[in-house]
This record gives structure tokens, C-alpha cells and sequence, in this order.
């Protein structure tokens, strides 16, 4: 399970830290693409599969084309150097708006991690703990 927030710096090549914590839960087979909130996901191979089982239509409609073409093409796969570091893609960072050279935050979200840029993740985060319990009793409780 990926737990935590980390903040990295981004280089001035786009390149990023990932915390050795989630590294040693990244196998071969991860990716690194865009998510919800416009930030980005490295998922493990078993959520990546399971996306990519959701997006095998031989004839998709419009919605699942769009997620499609955006989720592939915003892909990279997860191979950390021999320092720890990704880099994100161009076209990723301008998606996201994280800057190079930066800061960015790098979460555990359970069962995927996500990089935010650092000024997006503190302004969503404070918002989402200020209303954490309204989240709690509506998700947990069914309220």
C-alpha cells in the first residue's frame, strides 16, 4: 500500500525522485500517465491491466476513445535510473503544469501513487482535509 507525501524536486530536465518506499513497491511492467484531477498516476501492473481491460472494445464509443487516446499517449513506462529519478515527459508536465525546475509532490494514494505540482497538491490537500469528515460520512458511512 502507498502511503505518504514526499515532495521532489523536479530538475531541469524534468526529472523527479520517486521515494525509494515506492520504488520497492513498483515491479517491472508500472507506468507513469495522466489521472483524475490532472495530475499524474504510476501505476502498478495489476491497475494498469485492469484499465487497460476497461478500454478493449473492438468497437469503443466516444467516451472510452477519448480515455483512451489520452491515457496511451500521456504514457510513459516506469523506469527509475540508477538514482531513483523518472522523467516526465514533456507533454506531461505541460498537462499537469509542473514546471522544470520545481517542486512537486509525490503521494501514496493506496494502491497507485500520484505527482502533483507542489502549489496545486497544497491548495487541493487543505481543501480535502478541511472537509474530511463531510468525505468520511459521505464514502464510509453512505451518508
Amino acid at each position: 500500500m502507498f502511503t505518504g507525501a514526499h515532495r521532489v524536486r523536479v530538475d531541469d530536465k524534468g526529472r523527479i525522485a520517486i521515494p525509494a518506499a515506492f520504488r520497492k513497491q513498483l515491479p517491472e511492467g508500472s507506468y507513469v500517465s495522466v489521472s483524475q484531477d490532472s495530475a499524474l498516476a504510476i501505476y502498478p501492473p495489476d491497475l494498469w491491466d485492469a484499465l487497460a481491460q476497461e478500454l478493449r472494445s473492438p468497437l469503443p464509443g466516444p467516451d472510452q476513445r477519448a480515455l483512451a487516446r489520452t491515457l496511451y499517449s500521456m504514457s510513459e513506462a516506469f523506469e527509475p535510473d540508477g538514482q531513483g529519478r523518472i522523467t516526465l515527459g514533456m507533454e506531461q508536465r505541460r498537462l499537469t503544469g509542473i514546471e522544470s525546475p520545481s517542486t512537486a509532490v509525490v503521494i501514496g494514494m493506496g494502491s497507485r501513487v500520484e505527482i502533483w505540482p507542489e502549489g496545486r497538491w497544497d491548495s487541493y490537500n487543505a481543501d480535502a482535509q478541511g472537509r474530511f469528515t463531510e468525505f468520511a460520512d459521505r464514502v464510509i458511512s453512505g451518508r
